[in-house]
C-alpha cells in the first residue's frame, strides 16, 4: 500500500488540456488498418477495433483517454477517437512517458469512476475541475520521478511473475 498522506491536490485541467474528437466514425465506414479506435469502455485500454480512416483525425500519442463513465487509459501510440463515446482527450502540459502516463490515468479513474455515471457523465468541463492527488517534490510540484519508478517497479514484478508462470517456477 502506497503511503499518500504527503500526497498534493491538483486540478486536472492545470495538468492537461481537455479535447473532444470531432469525428463521427460510423461502423459502416470502418475498414480494417492497424490504428486503435478508443470508445467508451472498461477493458482492452478503450480499443473497440484497429481500423484505417482517411477522414477521421488521429490522435496524438501519450496522452490519457478519460470516457463518459470515467474509465481512464493512458494511450501511447497515435489512435482514431469516437466522438459518440463521448471520450475526453487529456494532452499533457508536462513531459509524459507511458509509466508516468499509467500512474496518473489510475489516481484520475479512482476519482472518476465513483462519479461518473450514466445519469452523471463525465465532460471535459467536470473534469478539468476534478481534484486528484498525486506524490510531490520538496517544492510541492507533482514528484513524476517517484510515479516513473513505483510504475516501473511494479511492471518489473509483473514481468518477472508472468516469467516465474512460463517456466513453471
Amino acid at each position: 500500500m502506497i503511503d499518500t498522506s504527503g500526497w498534493g491536490k491538483f486540478r486536472v485541467g492545470d495538468l492537461f488540456d481537455m479535447s473532444l474528437s470531432k469525428d463521427d466514425i460510423q461502423p459502416k465506414s470502418i475498414k480494417d488498418g492497424n490504428v486503435p479506435l478508443i470508445s467508451s469502455g472498461k477493458t482492452n485500454n478503450g480499443i473497440v477495433a484497429y481500423i484505417q480512416d482517411d477522414k477521421a483525425t488521429i490522435q496524438g500519442a501519450k496522452t490519457i483517454t478519460v470516457d463518459m463513465f470515467g474509465k481512464a487509459f493512458y494511450q501511447a501510440n497515435p489512435y482514431y477517437c469516437v466522438s459518440h463515446g463521448r471520450v475526453n482527450i487529456l494532452t499533457p502540459k508536462f513531459d509524459i512517458n507511458e509509466c508516468i502516463g499509467i500512474f496518473v490515468s489510475s489516481v484520475i479513474e479512482k476519482v472518476s469512476d465513483k462519479k461518473y455515471k450514466f445519469d452523471n457523465m463525465c465532460t471535459g468541463t467536470k473534469l478539468a475541475e476534478d481534484i486528484i492527488y498525486l506524490p510531490i517534490t520538496s517544492t510541492g510540484e507533482p514528484d513524476w520521478q517517484y510515479m516513473e519508478r513505483y510504475m516501473k517497479s511494479i511492471m518489473d514484478k509483473s514481468n518477472q511473475i508472468i516469467t516465474d508462470l512460463q517456466i513453471g517456477v
